[in-house]
């Protein structure tokens, strides 16, 4: 990595896994996440969004080391996690942490709160027991939890609540990124903005980095500063969120933002009607992966693989960038 204030540089990521299929047959290879790039600064968040089966969750094991890639480069604090030996991994795990989705599944329902705040400290720091108790009683506070809760075991918790205390778990070894894997989708929409705005307050106070992966892009627009699309497995746009939220240029992404609703109907755009489903990862489509679903596709979209390119301010995967509304 050549710039100093970057936290996490992604390099053509993939990850392929084989799959069988019956007795007598060769096993398929699903490429879950085929060639992904990006980079994650200090106190900037990156938005990782598209429908179910795109690979946001694999890219997410990536990040956090839970898998190892199957090509490509992950670069984080001068060190290739990628290819890191067990040892180097082990040791820039911490600096990496993951926030669930479900907050009712996340949490151990057999142990107290001050108990899962410190288990983090307990096996990767050689704090005293008093230091780890002070520290899980600060970082209770910090996300808005009262001292009485250190006490008391995840079901007598809300939902909000519960996420408060995985926030604050995720947040125990000081990481420099914090991997959010749809983070508020479990939660009632009132406490969707407090668990937001939180977040917000602590990047703030912190200058720790986001990975937010989501499907919903309200909830997106509200906190990304940076938005990758993926389509089975590959990026199909990558920019800054303003000029991709006003103006998106892949087909893809404009029906993505055309799907979400609106409350203020000058933001509203027209829907677009996708035809088909999402295909098989087994046997992706020639071509561009989503030519048979694209009201724009020429023939060569079925034919070759448009590349990731440059375009005006942003990074579109598109034959026909710049030819289309």
């Amino acid at each position: 990595m050549n710039d100093t204030t970057t936290l996490l540089e992604a390099r053509h990521i993939a990850r392929h896994y084989q799959v069988s299929q019956g007795w007598l047959k060769p096993k398929a290879t699903v490429r879950a996440l085929d060639g992904v790039s990006f980079t994650l600064f200090p106190g900037k968040s990156l938005a990782v969004v598209g429908e179910s089966g795109c690979g946001k969750s694999t890219l997410a094991r990536q990040v956090t080391m839970i898998e190892p890639p199957s090509g490509g480069e992950l670069w984080m604090d001068g060190v290739n996690v990628a290819h890191a030996d067990a040892r180097q991994r082990k040791r820039m795990r911490p600096l990496v942490q993951m926030v669930f989705q479900n907050p009712y599944a996340s949490l151990n329902p057999r142990k107290k709160v001050g108990a899962m705040l410190e288990e983090p400290l307990v096996i990767n720091t050689v704090l005293s027991a008093s230091e780890r108790t002070a520290k899980a009683r600060a970082m209770m506070a910090k996300v808005g939890l009262r001292p009485e809760h250190y006490q008391r075991y995840p079901h007598m918790f809300s939902g909000g609540q519960r996420q408060r205390i995985a926030i604050a778990r995720a947040l125990m070894l000081d990481p420099k990124v914090i991997v959010a894997d749809e983070p508020v989708s479990a939660l009632d929409v009132s406490i969707q903005a407090q668990v937001l705005n939180l977040l917000m307050d602590i990047q703030d106070a912190s200058g720790v980095a986001y990975l937010f992966i989501s499907h919903n892009l309200s909830v997106v627009e509200h906190i990304a500063d940076e938005v990758l699309v993926m389509y089975l497995g590959k990026t199909v746009e990558h920019g800054s969120k303003q000029p991709i939220f006003s103006r998106p240029l892949h087909p893809y992404t404009q029906a993505l933002l055309a799907s979400t609703p609106r409350i203020n109907p000058a933001l509203r755009q027209q829907k677009i009607i996708l035809r088909g489903e999402l295909p098989s990862p087994l046997a992706p489509p020639p071509g561009c992966a989503f030519s048979n679903r694209c009201p724009h596709a020429v023939d060569r979209c079925g034919e070759i693989v448009p590349p990731l390119q440059s375009f005006e301010d942003r990074l579109v995967a598109c034959h026909r960038v710049g030819e289309i509304p």
